[in-house]
């Protein structure tokens, strides 16, 4: 019998949710992880959860399980010690399977917008009194509260990753999963560091979508061409397709102010909707979408719908609002794959229009960068001033393959106001002493940049 849990890794935003959801079941719950200050922090000790350094210390023969991030492997010193001592151990991914074996699982995958996506679908079920247990992989979602949730009703979101579930396991996460519903919100080129193409991603997704038994559906974003040959693949499984090209729910009517976002959509010849969003942009009306899709299929009603997903407030790192002095705004971002700046960009534009944009990008992997270095080049030209930091590696890529210095040389050809600053300190001067009249400051990217912005915030406070 399980009753005490330790996380090796915990501040990952997986782990930290999914530690949030063993507490809330009852287990005994210990965590281990850097000492580096992450976004999870805050979560973590707000829930009385406390993390030590690593040390094998830690690992106790009293423990009945010990969970593993996808970041550590074998030569963790925790890790080596559980196995010393023949514990159980999981990977997050069998956690999380282990966890959600008796619900009925929606699993929310695709390259862009599964945090957005799921959250979204795990606020219309919690407001729709089905109490739905959930995974959120993010440092905060305001508008539920928690990011890590053990719901009594049947169903349970999560986010079904594609990337690998460990450093000596290259299969996917998301194949631990048994869904009775899945969402792919989008397939494109990332993660180049496991998979050599965009066929080898579609592949991956494909076997995903053959998991989904018969009786399930697929709600599919098919505005991506690896998605349309996956429909194409899948004819004879009941896919629900969405996006602004023409699908079975196809987005119409956009529009977009400072009250926020309005869309509709066509659905075999009716007009459903209008939707109205507080989050800005492309991105979040398809990932509202794929949200009002699912729960109509599973029963709930359109006008609780629109009603509640009004209401949502988004998630911690997606367009998230860090503060404002006198002219100049600065919001914070995930996006780190060009596809997402682009979007992010765009959606920045259309809510600033008389702002001038400065985004500050740190570069998330040596391996995608270098793979997607083309895209990157184009990818912002929505901003009027670039700043690019040092990237930020992984601890799974050892060797410097390209710079950030190399990706803003990349971005000149198509952007000529890039600049490449490696000192966060100098960044502060460059916007403190530069930004005169209206400014909004985006800072980018899966690392650590969030931090900065918080640091700039202060810096422009002072008189």
């Amino acid at each position: 019998m399980i009753k005490k849990i330790h996380f090796i890794g915990i501040k990952g935003v997986g782990m930290t949710a999914l530690a949030l959801l063993a507490k809330e079941k009852g287990y005994e719950v210990s965590g281990s992880d850097i000492d580096e200050s992450f976004v999870t922090d805050k979560t973590l000790a707000k829930a009385d959860i406390k993390v030590n350094s690593f040390d094998s210390q830690n690992i106790s023969n009293k423990l009945d399980l010990v969970v593993v991030s996808a970041a550590y492997g074998k030569d963790n010193i925790e890790v080596k010690e559980a196995k010393k001592k023949h514990l159980e151990i999981m990977s997050y991914s069998e956690a999380l399977a282990f966890f959600a074996r008796d619900s009925q699982v929606i699993a929310v995958a695709g390259i862009h917008g599964k945090t957005t996506t799921a959250a979204m679908i795990s606020f219309l079920l919690t407001r729709a009194n089905l109490d739905p247990s959930f995974i959120i992989g993010a440092g905060e979602v305001r508008s539920l509260g928690t990011t890590g949730h053990a719901g009594k009703g049947d169903y349970f979101v999560v986010e079904a990753d594609e990337y690998r579930k460990s450093p000596e396991d290259s299969s996917s996460k998301f194949f631990d999963l048994s869904p009775a519903i899945e969402i792919i919100t989008s397939i494109e080129m990332d993660h180049p560091d496991i998979f050599a193409s965009e066929e080898a991603v579609f592949n991956v997704f494909y076997k995903f979508a053959c998991r989904l038994p018969r009786k399930g559906f697929i709600v599919l974003c098919t505005d991506y061409p690896k998605a349309k040959k996956l429909q194409r693949s899948l004819a004879d499984r009941h896919i629900e397709s969405y996006g602004f090209s023409p699908a079975l729910w196809q987005i119409s009517n956009y529009q977009e102010n400072d009250e926020g976002t309005i869309f509709s959509l066509k659905h075999q010849e009716e007009i459903i909707g209008p939707f109205k969003l507080k989050v800005p942009g492309q991105a979040n009306i398809l990932n509202a979408t794929a949200a009002i899709i699912t729960c109509l299929k599973i029963g709930l009603e359109e006008k609780l719908i629109k009603k509640n997903l009004a209401d949502f407030v988004g998630v911690k790192r997606r367009f998230e609002l860090i503060g404002q002095i006198g002219n100049t705004v600065i919001i914070d971002d995930y996006a780190h794959h060009p596809h997402s700046i682009s979007l992010t960009l765009a959606a920045a534009r259309k809510k600033f229009p008389s702002h001038k944009i400065w985004c500050i990008f740190q570069p998330h992997t040596y391996s995608r960068t270098k793979e997607l270095l083309k895209d990157f080049a184009t990818a912002f030209k929505t901003a009027d001033k670039v700043i690019i930091t040092e990237i930020y590696a992984s601890q799974r890529e050892t060797e410097a393959t390209i710079s950030g210095q190399q990706l803003a040389e990349a971005i000149h050809q198509n952007q000529r106001n890039v600049r490449f600053i490696s000192d966060w300190s100098k960044i502060i001067r460059e916007i403190v002493d530069s930004a005169d009249g209206q400014n909004l400051i985006i800072t980018m990217g899966a690392g650590d940049i969030y931090k900065l912005g918080y640091s700039l915030l202060a810096a422009l406070k002072k008189p």
